[in-house]
């Protein structure tokens, strides 16, 4: 219970947050999310073909001269959000829209492409498994011409086996332009989507079977909860093929026409996801009518079995209650076996109407 409480009370806090964002200006760069790391930080990747060069940095101005001062393409990572001057300083120097910082620390954003004069602003969700538990976060991309962007909630670097491949000199990334390095990481991400739907089917499947061994009160809640996580993921990967079919169509002087083929391929994993997603949406519906089921099954066989006991005793009770009647009368008052030989009959009568029941097949 207590996951599903927390999942609940972060719903709420981002609803608050957005509700006191409510008759600003357009453009505020405001932060509206929860901070996930102690201080923020500023990671740099300048490369070509021939040579990368990783760096950190400790204030954001260092990390924009060394890309000023660079020749090679440049992946300037961003994690953590609630420094909100760093933001401010990297659309300034860009000179990114002002929406665009908005969208940056509004963590609640819908996953969306924006295709602005000279850059490309892409939002998207990123899944991943702490202990057994699905988080997420929101992740920016923005990308010109050589130099591409990413902003991350979470102090966990997300793309770290896309910099080993960079590293390493593995694939096509650092031969390439930065509309390439956006479609890796898109296409990072998406892989994420099935690692987050996998682990979701997982917990159906294990729901399963408990509930056909045993149902918990907790089962309910649980069911509910899983609704609530599917639909959340149905709200992540909608909206994200038509941000990647934006993708495909674009038309820019730093996007090469290749690139299309490779975010074609991207689409078509979006679709497979969103089908299993509708597939899972499907089997909790699925669960919860199972659920109900075996709850009125069970409520049934207790309402049966009180039923036959009631049964049982109606005529008990009305023998009980013709000799609790004060005539003065009564014959069988008087007899001096009267008492025995009314409980005997009591009790074959209920041995009688067991045996009917059974016959029947009611018991």
């Amino acid at each position: 219970m207590a996951k599903k409480l927390k999942f609940k009370k972060q719903q709420n806090k981002k609803q608050s947050q957005k509700i006191n964002k409510a008759g600003m200006a357009p453009g505020q760069f405001i932060f509206t999310g929860e901070q996930k790391t102690e201080k923020t930080l500023i990671q740099l990747m300048t490369y070509n073909n021939e040579q990368i060069v990783e760096e950190s940095f400790n204030t954001i101005d260092k990390a924009l001269t060394a890309i000023d001062q660079s020749q090679k393409t440049a992946w300037l990572n961003i994690i953590g959000l609630h420094e909100v001057e760093i933001t401010k300083k990297i659309v300034e120097h860009f000179n990114f829209h002002k929406l665009s910082g908005e969208d940056i620390l509004s963590v609640g954003q819908r996953p969306k492409l924006d295709d602005y004069e000279h850059y490309v602003h892409l939002v998207a969700r990123m899944f991943h498994l702490e202990q057994n538990d699905l988080v997420d976060e929101q992740i920016t991309i923005l990308f010109k011409e050589g130099i591409l962007i990413t902003f991350q909630e979470r102090e966990e670097d997300a793309f770290e086996l896309i910099r080993t491949r960079m590293k390493e000199g593995k694939g096509l990334i650092r031969s390439k332009k930065t509309d390439y390095l956006a479609y890796a990481l898109l296409d990072y991400m998406v892989d994420h989507y099935f690692i987050a739907i996998e682990h979701f089917g997982n917990s159906l499947e294990d729901i399963e079977v408990e509930l056909l061994s045993e149902v918990s009160d907790d089962m309910l809640p649980l069911l509910h909860h899983k609704r609530r996580e599917i639909a959340y993921l149905r709200r992540s990967v909608f909206p994200l093929r038509e941000a990647i079919s934006k993708f495909e169509k674009l038309e820019k002087p730093f996007m090469s026409t290749e690139i299309k083929v490779f975010i074609r391929d991207v689409y078509d994993h979006t679709i497979h996801v969103m089908e299993m997603v509708t597939v899972y949406k499907d089997s909790v519906g699925s669960l919860l009518e199972l659920y109900m089921s075996i709850i009125s099954n069970r409520m049934n066989k207790i309402m049966k079995v009180l039923t036959i006991v009631s049964t049982i005793f109606i005529p008990l009770t009305f023998v009980a209650g013709v000799y609790g009647m004060n005539f003065s009368n009564m014959p069988e008052l008087t007899y001096k076996n009267g008492y025995f030989i009314t409980l005997f009959g009591m009790a074959v009568l209920t041995l009688l109407m067991i045996f009917y029941f059974k016959r029947k097949k009611w018991l």
